[in-house]
């Protein structure tokens, strides 16, 4: 987790979150209740507010539940999936529970449009969405709930093939930070991506929130799901962390970890020499933050703590990608984030730097391509050297 600034608070403005994929799972659809024309099929609109291209994809389940996925093409973000699907009274509604959100449209009387609004903080957004055509798409990706001791978490599971690539999200955020990095991988490979506890559709878990309590989380979760090792760990910024002491807590099982402009312990250790006033700062913004995020936010020192004394399996593979245009971060910081990602990833014996130009914090979105590839040379020489 960035920590310098008001720009590295846990929380993302809804645009961004729509470009990541930051809508959530696990709310039950209800079915169409009346004989309007269908939905069903794919259809394309902008929301002018952002000036994003919005692909929407409309399914029906055997018992008739309508569900749906959303890509912003122009974004590069695809599958993202959304909360409740209903079409009632020719009024069609699909809700984001986890911002606040929903769009309500009007389905047209020889059902090729939709006009409406999206609504999110009080605020309405025109949106029409026109059919293409299209049949819908189906997803590799299923939604699943598994027991992780007491507690049960919120997975996407889909694809075939070992090693098991598992996602870990950064600081405050989910599995839908993922959407369209996990759909492609899942075209070569098993993959999960996950809530964690108390954050989206999962379940509250045990305090305190470090570490080693979200690994041994994750890992009851696979033994549950019956997802069995090796995995390649992927980790997004704070989720850097986790993923190594992970990696840590079960060496025999990783075969390699791919670290997405990771969080670093000796950078936590130099803001804290020269940047307090911005840390405190930040601390006022995630006291306004949900409960899951506040409990995550109250053990990262103990985190950081449990990462510096972390190893990092003997001969796998490591790949560690810096973003190099994160422009909210100070010239000078940004050059000590990315000293500290050379400094550690040398001590890697074969351990691979990829310095990514044009990418900001998050590159899984805005450069999901970058990523892809470095997760399947990983995944290649993972199975390389297995038997």
């Amino acid at each position: 987790m960035k920590r310098i600034g008001k720009t590295y608070r846990p929380f993302v403005c809804l645009w961004l979150i729509l470009v990541i994929g930051g809508f959530a799972l696990g709310q039950k659809p209800t079915p169409p209740t009346d004989s309007s024309p269908s939905v069903l099929g794919t259809w394309e609109g902008t929301l002018d507010a952002a000036k994003l291209r919005l692909v929407l994809h409309i399914e029906s389940q055997k018992d008739g539940v309508l569900t749906g996925r959303l890509d912003s093409p122009d974004q590069g973000a695809t599958d993202l999936p959304l909360d409740s699907v209903s079409l009632a009274g020719g009024t069609f509604r699909f809700e984001m529970k986890s911002l606040g959100a929903m769009y309500e449209g009007k389905l047209a009387s020889d059902g090729d449009q939709l006009t409406g609004k999206f609504l999110q903080g009080g605020k309405a957004f025109p949106l029409s969405f026109k059919r293409t055509g299209r049949a819908a798409t189906k997803s590799v990706l299923t939604p699943q709930k598994l027991d992780a001791g007491g507690h049960s978490l919120n997975m996407l599971i889909g694809g075939e093939g070992s090693p098991t690539v598992i996602f870990e999200a950064g600081f405050g955020a989910g599995l839908t930070s993922w959407a369209t990095v996990q759909s492609n991988t899942a075209k070569v490979a098993r993959t999960v991506s996950y809530d964690r506890a108390g954050l989206g559709q999962s379940e509250p878990g045990p305090k305190p929130r470090a570490a080693k309590q979200i690994a041994a989380e994750l890992h009851t979760a696979l033994q549950k799901a019956g997802i069995a090792p090796p995995y390649v760990l992927v980790g997004h910024s704070f989720g850097g962390i986790y993923a190594r002491v992970f990696a840590d807590m079960y060496p025999k099982e990783v075969a390699g970890m791919v670290l997405i402009d990771p969080s670093q312990e000796a950078f936590d250790d130099w803001t804290k020499a020269h940047h307090e006033a911005q840390r405190a700062a930040l601390d006022e913004q995630i006291a306004k933050a949900p409960q899951g995020v506040r409990d995550e936010s109250a053990e990262v020192n103990a985190s950081y703590a449990q990462a510096r004394s972390t190893k990092v399996p003997a001969g796998i593979p490591v790949i560690l990608l810096t973003a190099m245009k994160d422009d909210t971060m100070p010239a000078e910081v940004r050059k000590v984030w990315l000293q500290m990602h050379e400094d550690w990833i040398t001590k890697v014996p074969g351990g691979k730097h990829i310095p990514v130009e044009n990418s900001g914090h998050f590159i899984q979105a805005e450069q999901p391509q970058v990523v892809l590839d470095a997760i399947k040379q990983v995944v290649d020489q993972a199975r390389r050297k297995t038997p």
